[in-house]
């Protein structure tokens, strides 16, 4: 350890203001280098919060990674910190595994994250039922935001820039940012009260009535890219939103009650099937004759 790098430490540890934000700044660079490069592969959109999670966790107990820091053999400030955020990095990349974005079990494009899932190495017989309740979970608080929050979360996690989510909601970048990040930390806020774990995710016949149900059953043959092409007009606002979650009906389940927040009125099938009808005819499909089974296809 040098003289530079001990007395940046003594500052950090004595509480010094603005020396740990100094400490950060100094090797931010290089802990984002060790987030992009191989083998973590982590989307784009998820490196910021990667960054503040990792800052959380050099910060957490009085500091008590820095403070393992002794210098021995040479080594620099650097490489102990290159070696830490590796570390890191492998540990959140075993937990993105068992997100369901994760597991493959959809496209970088059109799955969301939700909280931790259990290990999928470990011997679990009723590992799939715990994994729907956490994916359950979060759509139960995402959905209990207001409908811009649910948007702007929904279309980030499809690799939508906020640019063109901004164009779609008529608003600008920043405020996009905005209410993505308020949404995240509502949910959190929410999650810690208890919030979230009270009901399974279930088709609420209310929404699905055989005139829509006819319309997914044609929407989920539609590549999702296309789909969101549709989707995403310019002014759209809630309809773009209302679209994705009822096209996409099989993995969100939304209630009647969280469809009325989006539609922004308590009569639902109206504006329901006129845009499913709009999006529709966007991508050049027509629906069957409605028809009295479930949907059960996911996309």
């Amino acid at each position: 350890m040098n003289a530079d790098e001990k007395v940046l430490l003594d500052n950090v540890f004595a509480g010094k203001p603005g020396a740990f934000e100094a400490l950060i700044e100094r090797y931010r660079a290089l802990i984002y280098s060790v987030f992009h490069r191989p083998p973590f592969h982590f989307p784009a959109d998820y490196m910021d919060d990667l960054f503040q999670s990792f800052i959380l966790a050099l910060a957490a107990r009085d500091y008590r990674k820095l403070r393992a820091f002794e210098g021995r053999n040479s080594c620099s400030l650097a490489t102990f910190l290159q070696i830490v955020t590796t570390r890191f990095a492998l540990d959140e990349k075993r937990k993105w595994r068992r997100h369901p974005r994760g597991l493959g079990q959809g496209s970088t494009d059109d799955d969301e994250l939700s909280v931790d899932l259990a290990d999928p190495d470990a011997e679990i017989p009723d590992e799939a039922m715990l994994e729907q309740e956490q994916v359950d979970i979060f759509h139960n608080l995402l959905f209990s935001l207001e409908w811009k929050r649910i948007s702007a979360v929904l279309w980030v996690f499809r690799d939508i820039t906020r640019e063109e989510i901004a164009e779609v909601m008529s608003t600008s970048r920043a405020n996009i940012d905005a209410l993505y990040k308020r949404a995240k930390d509502q949910m959190t806020d929410l999650y810690a009260q208890g919030g979230g774990a009270s009901k399974s995710r279930v088709s609420d016949p209310e929404v699905i009535t055989p005139e829509i149900r006819a319309y997914q059953e044609a929407l989920l043959r539609v590549p999702s890219r296309t789909l969101y092409q549709a989707l995403l007009q310019p002014d759209a606002k809630n309809r773009a939103l209302l679209g994705l979650v009822l096209a996409e009906y099989p993995r969100f389940r939304c209630s009647k009650s969280e469809i009325a927040r989006i539609c922004g009125q308590k009569d639902i099938l109206e504006p329901c099937l006129d845009i499913l009808g709009e999006i529709a005819a966007r991508v050049g499909v027509t629906p069957a004759s409605p028809r009295s089974e479930p949907v059960v296809s996911d996309r």
